[in-house]
C-alpha cells in the first residue's frame, strides 16, 4: 500500500471514531506534497469524509471547517463545494452559499441540483427566505390548478414581503382563475402600480373588470 494513502486511511479512521463520539477537536496542521495527487486527493476525500459526517449529525459549523479544509488542498473538489454550499444554505448564510454554488456551476455546468439551489438563495435574498418559500409553494400549488392554496400562500409571501411584485401579479391570476373578478382586480392593479409596463398584467386586469377568465 501506499505510505501516503495509509496514513489517510488511519487519519480516516480516527477522525471518524471522534466524530461519532461527539468530541470536537481541531487538527494541527498537515504537511501535504502537493506534488503527490495521491497524497492530495486523499487527504482531500478524508477531510470531504468527516465534514460529511459531520453535516449528517447536524454539526454543520464543524462540518464547514472540515469542507474548506478539502477545498483548500483540492480546489476542484465539486461534491465538497456541493455539501459546503448545502451547509452554508440550511444554516441561512445566504452569501457564503451563493458563493459555493457558483462555484458549483462552474465546476460543473450541468449541474441542475446547484443551479436551483444557486436560483433559490438568490431569490432568498432579494425577497427574504420566508416570502420566497411560500411563493414557491403557491406556484407550485397554482400549476396544479389548486387555486385556493395557491391564493393563500402568494398571500402569505406578500405579508412576509409587501413589496414582492410578482407574488400580486399571481395572486391576481389565481384570483382570476377561482372566479374572484375583485380580487383579481385589487391585486393586478397592485402590481401594476409596481410594474406599470406589464402588456399581460394589463389584459388579465381588463379581463377581471369584465368579469372574464
Amino acid at each position: 500500500m501506499n505510505r501516503n494513502i495509509g496514513i489517510y486511511l488511519l487519519l480516516s479512521i480516527f477522525l471518524l471514531f471522534f466524530s461519532l463520539s461527539g468530541m470536537v477537536f481541531a487538527l494541527d496542521p498537515v504537511e501535504i506534497d502537493y506534488g503527490d495527487q495521491n497524497a492530495v486527493e486523499g487527504y482531500a476525500q478524508t477531510m470531504f469524509d468527516q465534514g460529511y459526517n459531520l453535516y449528517q449529525a447536524g454539526r454543520y459549523d464543524d462540518a464547514v471547517q472540515f469542507f474548506i479544509d478539502a477545498i483548500t488542498v483540492k480546489p476542484d473538489l465539486a461534491k465538497a463545494w456541493y455539501w459546503l454550499a448545502r451547509t452554508y444554505q440550511e444554516t441561512n448564510m445566504v452569501d457564503e452559499a451563493i458563493w459555493a454554488w457558483e462555484k458549483v456551476i462552474q465546476l460543473e455546468p450541468d449541474n441542475t441540483q446547484a443551479q436551483y439551489f444557486l436560483k433559490k438563495m438568490q431569490n432568498w435574498k432579494l425577497y427574504g427566505k420566508e416570502a420566497w418559500e411560500a411563493y414557491e409553494q403557491a406556484q407550485n400549488a397554482y400549476l396544479q390548478g389548486q387555486y385556493t392554496p395557491a391564493i393563500q400562500l402568494f398571500e402569505t409571501a406578500i405579508q412576509e414581503n409587501p413589496n414582492f411584485d410578482a407574488a400580486y401579479y399571481w395572486l391576481g391570476i389565481s384570483q382570476l382563475k377561482n372566479g374572484d373578478h375583485a380580487a383579481a382586480t385589487r391585486s393586478l392593479e397592485k402590481y401594476l402600480t409596481m410594474q406599470p409596463q406589464d402588456k399581460n398584467a394589463q389584459y388579465w386586469l381588463n379581463q377581471a373588470k369584465k368579469g372574464k377568465n
